[in-house]
């Protein structure tokens, strides 16, 4: 099961470094402009600059929390304290991912994208299910809630996974000379 959610949590930084890659190679404005630039009032321009955010923000916090929680579980904190931080900085991580998305959304005065509306979404749930997760191993000291916290970040990894291989699949979809498909 480990190799299982290892090789999801892979497909995940994949589907992110996928989709920066198409996004950069396929968007009318450079690196330096998509970073410090405004998007004009073009749908699709406020599209790739909401991606960008999304995508950038979502494969540096993803090495941090990997970073970072590779550190908590080698801590000499003892189980109990390894639980508290761990679960704890965990939610901490994707309520400030959801706050850092919408914050540089404002800065750039740009428009969410649909992807980053229900990435954004699902990140939520995850927070929820961290917070979830807290509560039964900190707090009741118990683990009721293995199996749900287990398949359902799971899945949730996956389901992100998913909607991030979205945009460039929407991409190559516009490109096609029939554009039936776009």
């Amino acid at each position: 099961m480990m190799s299982f959610l290892l090789s999801l949590d892979w497909m995940v930084v994949a589907s992110k470094l996928f989709a920066l890659c198409t996004l950069l190679l396929l968007s009318k404005h450079s690196l330096k402009a998509m970073l410090l630039g405004k998007p004009s009032l073009c749908t699709q321009e406020q599209i790739d600059h909401s991606l960008f955010v999304l995508v950038s923000l979502g494969a540096l916090f993803h090495m941090l929390g990997r970073f970072v929680g590779d550190m908590i579980l080698d801590a000499d904190l003892g189980v109990d304290g390894k639980r508290q931080l761990y679960y704890f900085y965990f939610s901490l991580h994707e309520l400030l991912l959801i706050v850092w998305v919408i914050q540089w959304h404002n800065i750039k005065r740009c428009e969410f994208a649909n992807i980053t509306k229900y990435i954004c979404y699902l990140s939520g749930v995850v927070l929820c299910l961290q917070l979830l997760r807290y509560v039964d191993r900190v707090i009741i000291e118990a683990n009721y809630l293995e199996e749900v916290y287990r398949y359902g970040l799971a899945s949730l990894n996956l389901v992100k996974a998913g909607v991030f291989l979205c945009y460039p699949l929407h991409l190559a979809l516009r490109y096609l000379p029939s554009r039936k498909f776009a």
